[in-house]
């Protein structure tokens, strides 16, 4: 999974000067419509804060139900994944357990750049906008009921604080969070990422395989329409950021008049989601992807860049960030990993410390750090392009859904 969730306690920060690239797409805002939900990056949860933080709302209900549902805010839409994550917490619904063929519960460790996600497995309908899927699976992040087991590494994020969200909206290109990987045998082909649980007991949880059909799964393929990808629209915002900025997810790509791709460029992704990006433009090629669940670019670390990371010894965490004398006005070189397409996409790195002087904006678009490492565990320790939220504004960003069909040809893909 790709999400990298970078809340900033109690510090806010500001931007730079919108993206730009060849081939963009006009920047045109949906009008509202059946098939389109408002967005928001705003200051997020009360009391904890969120920068550069992309928030919908959703609802769900027990299965069949028209009465017993919930409305959940501030649920952070991630393209780097795929499936809805609700925090048991915030969730007031008694939703139906999902088991095995014998009966044992299910639940998952879902890895993050920032930690890990830990729950069982329930049934819910979902609905947004106006489009709605039945007996979606979903995962209730809780370890009320099943401890989290040894086998699920990584910083354990188990409440809504750690993640300054209600929960995530995985929304990207994979039907399923894991695949036919998790449905392996367990094993070195396994990810891992799915257990049965027995008992409540500290080892009542073991790994399993959990065959594709009872995997979390990306909402938006189960929609009976408007079912093959989403757009993500934000307006381009100032160079010293914005304190909201309100916008758009979009269902469907060329299902409507509203989703057409128009002279956005295509891009193929690879069967992990990846396509490349050189940086400088003749540099080494990085595996690249596009997460809107990403606070900001994230690339190759300083030893590379040659760019000064931040610090402060009141606010650690701002380590996680750059920062330049003044700010930087670069070009990244994106293609496919099929030598089709290639261009150049130009972005900013602005110095955070100073973003962060101010006391309102939350939204920024040059707010970019050195890329993390891969998730515990999983024993990766290549470098990456992660193009996070700041490069959604001021442009609309399509990511096509594996194996279901639009103008654009099958997904997956992203365009812009």
């Amino acid at each position: 999974m790709a999400c990298t969730c970078a809340a900033l306690v109690g510090v806010a920060c500001s931007s730079s000067s919108s993206s730009s690239s060849s081939g963009l797409s006009p920047n045109v805002i949906a009008l509202p419509a059946d098939n389109v939900a408002e967005v928001s990056v705003d200051y997020g949860l009360p009391n904890i804060g969120y920068i550069d933080g992309l928030f919908a709302k959703i609802t769900v209900c027990v299965p069949g139900s028209t009465s017993d549902c919930q409305t959940i805010d501030h649920v952070l839409v991630d393209t780097g994944s795929s499936g809805l994550r609700l925090f048991g917490s915030v969730l007031t619904l008694s939703l139906p357990e999902l088991t095995d063929a014998n009966g044992v519960a299910l639940a998952e460790c879902t890895p993050l750049m920032s930690g890990s996600l830990w729950g069982p497995l329930r049934s819910a309908d979902f609905s947004i906008a106006n489009e709605q899927a039945s007996d979606l699976i979903i995962q209730v992040i809780d370890e009320s009921t099943y401890p989290m087991p040894t086998g699920c590494t990584g910083t354990d994020i188990s409440d809504p604080n750690d993640l300054a969200a209600n929960g995530i909206l995985g929304v990207g290109w994979s039907l399923q969070d894991c695949g036919p990987s998790c449905a392996a045998r367990v094993g070195p082909s396994n990810s891992g990422m799915y257990f049965t649980c027995s008992s409540a007991t500290a080892d009542g949880c073991q790994a399993a395989s959990v065959r594709v059909a009872q995997q979390v799964s990306n909402p938006v393929a189960f929609f009976s329409q408007d079912n093959n990808g989403v757009i993500i629209e934000l307006p381009a915002i100032p160079a010293e950021g914005a304190p909201s900025v309100t916008g758009s997810l979009v269902f469907g790509i060329g299902t409507r008049e509203n989703n057409g791709l128009g002279s956005a460029t295509v891009i193929r992704l690879d069967d992990s989601g990846d396509f490349l990006t050189k940086y400088p433009t003749n540099g080494s090629a990085s595996f690249a992807f596009i997460d809107s669940g990403s606070n900001a670019t994230f690339f190759p670390d300083s030893g590379t860049t040659h760019i000064p990371t931040c610090f402060s010894a009141k606010h650690p965490e701002v380590s996680a960030f750059y920062c330049p004398s003044s700010t930087l006005n670069l070009s990244a070189r994106v293609q496919d990993t099929y030598g089709m397409v290639a261009f150049n996409v130009d972005f900013s790195v602005a110095n955070a410390m100073n973003l962060f002087t101010s006391q309102y904006d939350v939204a920024f678009d040059n707010l970019a750090g050195p890329d993390s490492p891969p998730p515990s565990g999983t024993g990766d320790t290549f470098a990456y392009f992660d193009w996070g939220l700041p490069f959604h504004f001021g442009k609309n960003v399509f990511t096509a859904i594996e194996g279901q069909a639009t103008p654009g040809g099958s997904g997956p893909f992203a365009a812009f």
